[in-house]
């Protein structure tokens, strides 16, 4: 999870060291971006998308075969 705050940050930052043509986009593949930081309004952002029914449209499930990195 981002939030805004945090998308900006990294695109200022980008700006500066060139990545992601100098920040002037912002991809990600398996992230979600929520308004207000802190673990209480996300979890609220994950109750409600699990109330409305879309939890599972908006965060995908992981095939079987993956693993996660071992540290």
């Amino acid at each position: 999870m981002f939030t805004l705050a945090e998308v900006e940050r990294l695109m200022k930052r980008w700006s500066q060291t060139g990545e992601e043509l100098g920040g002037r986009y912002f991809w990600c593949s398996d992230g979600l971006i929520v308004r207000d930081p802190g673990i209480d309004n996300m979890t609220q952002v994950l109750a409600g998308l699990i109330d409305a029914g879309d939890f599972a449209q908006v965060l995908q499930r992981l095939d079987d075969e993956y693993s996660a990195p071992s540290f």
